[in-house]
C-alpha cells in the first residue's frame, strides 16, 4: 500500500539523483591548451589563477617537444578534439593548419592593437602573441673567431661546435633551413647544408635539446632567439651568451595562438586568447618568454638592449613556403642522410 501510494515521486528522486549524478559527479574537463615544452611555467601559470580567479574555470596545459609534434597531434585528434586553445605555432606553420582545417577563427578584441605587419590571417584563425629573431647564438668564454656571415660556419674551425634543430620536427629548426633558402636560393641551399654537415655535433629534434647541449658547455654554437641572452643577463647576471645576427639580418618567427575548430569550450577558449593579447599577459613576454610582444602600445624593457637587432628581414613570402616547403624538407632530409 504504501509502495502504491510514494512509489511514483519516488521514482521522481531517483531519476532526479541519477540525473545531478551525471552533471555534477562527472565535472566536464577543464579548458585545455596545447603548446611546446619551453613555453614558460610563469606564463601557464598567469593564465591558471586568472582564469580560476575572473571565471572560476580550471585550465590544464599539455605540453609538446615541439610545435611539429603538436601540429600532428592536432590533426590526429581532428574528429575528436581534446585540445580547445593551442599556443605556439608560427607563421610557416600557418598554411598547413589552415589546409588542415582545425583552428576557429576568431578576431581578438585588441586586434587593433596588433602591429599591423605581423599579421598575415585576416580571419584570424591563428593570433599573433609574440615574435623574435631566429640566430645564431654564441659562447663568448668558448668562441675565441666570431662568424660575421653564413658562410663563415663552413669553416673548418668550426668543426663539431654548432648544433641545430630539426627542422621536420622544431619550429626554430624550420625557420633556420628556411633563412638558409633565402640566402642561398633553391640552387644553393642544399650546398650550404652540405658543407656544414661536418662542422655539426648533432641535430636535435627541439629547441630544448640543443639550448641543453650549448649551455653545458658541449659546443659554442647553436641556433636559437636573439632574445636568449636576456634570460641569461636577468637569471644569472651574465653577458656570456650572445645573439650573433649573421650577414646584418634575421627570420622573424612570429608565434600565434588559436582556437582548437569544434571545442566544446568556446567562449572560455575566446577569453584566452583575448587575454593573451592583453597589456597585462603581454608585458610578462619580454622578461618571461624572451620574446617581443606584439602590441604596439608597450615599451619594451632596458633588458632588451642585449637582444638581437636586425637590419633586415630574410622572410620569405607565406605562400612561397606553404607551396614549396614539404618539398625543401624532403630535399634536406635526403641530404643529412647521404
Amino acid at each position: 500500500m504504501v509502495l502504491r501510494k510514494w512509489g511514483f515521486p519516488l521514482v521522481l528522486v531517483l531519476v532526479f539523483a541519477l540525473f545531478l549524478s551525471g552533471c555534477f559527479g562527472r565535472p566536464e574537463r577543464p579548458l585545455t591548451v596545447y603548446t611546446y615544452a619551453s613555453f614558460p611555467p610563469i606564463l601557464i601559470e598567469q593564465i591558471v589563477d586568472h582564469f580560476q580567479a575572473e571565471y572560476g574555470v580550471q585550465v590544464e596545459f599539455r605540453s609538446f617537444s615541439d610545435t611539429g609534434p603538436l601540429l600532428n597531434q592536432l590533426a590526429q585528434e581532428k574528429k575528436n578534439p581534446q585540445g580547445d586553445v593551442v599556443i605556439g605555432l608560427d607563421n610557416n606553420y600557418l598554411p598547413k593548419a589552415l589546409e588542415l582545417g582545425i583552428l576557429a577563427p576568431y578576431r581578438p578584441q585588441a586586434a587593433d592593437r596588433i602591429r599591423p605587419d605581423l599579421i598575415f590571417d585576416p580571419e584570424f584563425h591563428l593570433t599573433p602573441f609574440d615574435y623574435g629573431y631566429v640566430v645564431f647564438n654564441y659562447d663568448s668564454e668558448r668562441l675565441t673567431r666570431i662568424p660575421t656571415s653564413h658562410r663563415d660556419l663552413l669553416d673548418p674551425e668550426y668543426k663539431g661546435k654548432i648544433v641545430v634543430e630539426n627542422p621536420l620536427t622544431s619550429s626554430p629548426g624550420q625557420v633556420f633551413l628556411l633563412t638558409t633558402i633565402a640566402l642561398f636560393g633553391e640552387d644553393g641551399y642544399l650546398d650550404f647544408w652540405r658543407a656544414l654537415k661536418p662542422n655539426l655535433l648533432t641535430i636535435t629534434p627541439g629547441w630544448d635539446e640543443a639550448y641543453g647541449i650549448f649551455t653545458s658547455g658541449e659546443v659554442p654554437l647553436v641556433v636559437s632567439y636573439g632574445a636568449s641572452p636576456v634570460y641569461h643577463l636577468i637569471a644569472e647576471g651574465t653577458e656570456r651568451y650572445k645573439a650573433l645576427v649573421l650577414d646584418g639580418g634575421a627570420y622573424a618567427q612570429i608565434e600565434r595562438v588559436g582556437i582548437v575548430k569544434g571545442t566544446p569550450h568556446l567562449q572560455n577558449a575566446q577569453r584566452l586568447v583575448d587575454y593573451v593579447l592583453s597589456p597585462a599577459f603581454q608585458s610578462l613576454i619580454p622578461e618571461t618568454q624572451f620574446m617581443y610582444p606584439v602590441r604596439s602600445d608597450l615599451e619594451l624593457p632596458p633588458s632588451f638592449r642585449v637582444a638581437a637587432q636586425a637590419e633586415r628581414l630574410f622572410n620569405l613570402p607565406p605562400a612561397e613556403v606553404a607551396a614549396n616547403l614539404e618539398r625543401w624538407l624532403s630535399a634536406w632530409e635526403q641530404v643529412i642522410n647521404e
